[in-house]
């Protein structure tokens, strides 16, 4: 199962609040919990993207070893 990365976020910002005690509770303004959620969304999603990154390459040196090996195996039968 997959989870949207705002979803991620609200959960983890949930479960932060969860940890603190009334009188920080009272102090801190929503605004800044937003704010927290949207940089753990910018964090997510920067994870995500270095990781679909990370795919492409090995993708890519996959298809260009595959290549390769295709040409020598034209070549033995030519």
């Amino acid at each position: 199962m997959t989870m949207k990365i705002e979803d991620h976020a609200g959960l983890v910002v949930k479960r932060f609040k969860e940890m603190l005690s009334e009188e920080q509770l009272a102090v801190i303004e929503p605004e800044h919990f937003d704010e927290l959620e949207v940089l753990v969304e910018a964090a997510i999603g920067s994870s995500e993207a270095q990781a679909l990154l990370e795919a492409v390459e090995q993708v890519e040196t996959l298809a260009k070893s595959l290549a390769k090996h295709a040409a020598t195996i034209q070549n033995l039968e030519g």
